[in-house]
């Protein structure tokens, strides 16, 4: 009878077990309700276009002075950037979700240990998707161009893939600490100094010659270069070179979240 009982209990837990598909769908979705509630989306959208004329105004008569088309110089730095925020806004929802519990309540439910990994990262790339939207607009309105649509895909891609290696990055992060502060302090400062130390706001010959090598080969610049062909509709080799770089950020840190993960309590 107690073996009945027991096969019994087992087939309603089946009958009522939610597929994966739908535990991503859900926890996507509140992640992404989140978002919005808390103003990071409508932030997403607009940071890009802050930064843009914050560079753009003070910058673009010496710019031009020179013979660079500064908004078409410009943008693809912008979306970069807008990806590191959003790298910064996943490790913040990691740690905010390890703080408050939330991971160690989904561990001990039967849900994927996958799932909710992979939900956040669509509510990421979902940020990612609404920041690149943002520079775009800002950057159309002062005369950024795509020369061709297999340019305007490429360039697409290549930055949600750059956001993907940095996302999954922050995630594991914010995962390991579990502590928000800690989380955002950590990621400010390089990405201020890959940023602000690349080839994004102007060409490497206006650094000192010391750190030329640097500001010119780091993934930053040349993920930039990258971008800035693909929308002139040219496939130069830093398009492969920054491809090859957020290959191994992803497999890296993907291989360092399934260690953080296993590890954990």
């Amino acid at each position: 009878m107690s073996d009945d009982t027991n096969r019994a209990a087992l087939s309603v837990a089946e009958e009522f077990r939610v597929p994966a598909h739908l535990q991503w769908k859900a926890l996507s979705g509140r992640t992404i309700r989140a978002a919005v509630r808390d103003g990071d989306l409508p932030f997403g959208f607009a940071a890009p276009m802050i930064f843009f004329l914050c560079f753009y105004v003070p910058l673009r008569r010496s710019m031009e002075a020179g013979g660079l088309d500064y908004a078409q110089y410009l943008l693809p730095v912008i979306v970069l950037q807008g990806m590191f925020f959003t790298a910064m806004s996943a490790g913040d929802r990691a740690a905010r979700d390890t703080f408050s519990g939330m991971g160690t309540r989904l561990r001990s439910m039967p849900v994927r240990p996958w799932v909710p990994m992979a939900a956040r990262m669509s509510a990421n790339l979902v940020r990612a998707v609404v920041a690149i939207a943002g520079a775009l607009v800002i950057g159309y309105v002062f005369g950024f161009r795509f020369h061709d649509p297999a340019g305007a895909l490429g360039f697409a891609l290549l930055a949600l893939a750059f956001a993907a290696a940095v996302v999954i990055g922050a995630d594991t992060l914010g995962v390991a600490t579990g502590k928000p502060e800690i989380g955002a302090s950590a990621l400010l400062a390089p990405q201020l100094l890959l940023i602000m130390m690349s080839t994004g706001f102007v060409p490497a010959q206006a650094f000192p010659g010391w750190i030329q090598p640097f500001v010119r080969n780091q993934p930053v610049s040349q993920a930039a270069a990258a971008l800035r062909g693909l929308a002139d509709g040219e496939f130069p080799a830093a398009v492969a070179i920054s491809a090859v770089w957020c290959a191994a950020l992803i497999v890296a840190f993907a291989a360092l979240s399934v260690l953080v993960e296993r590890r954990r309590p």
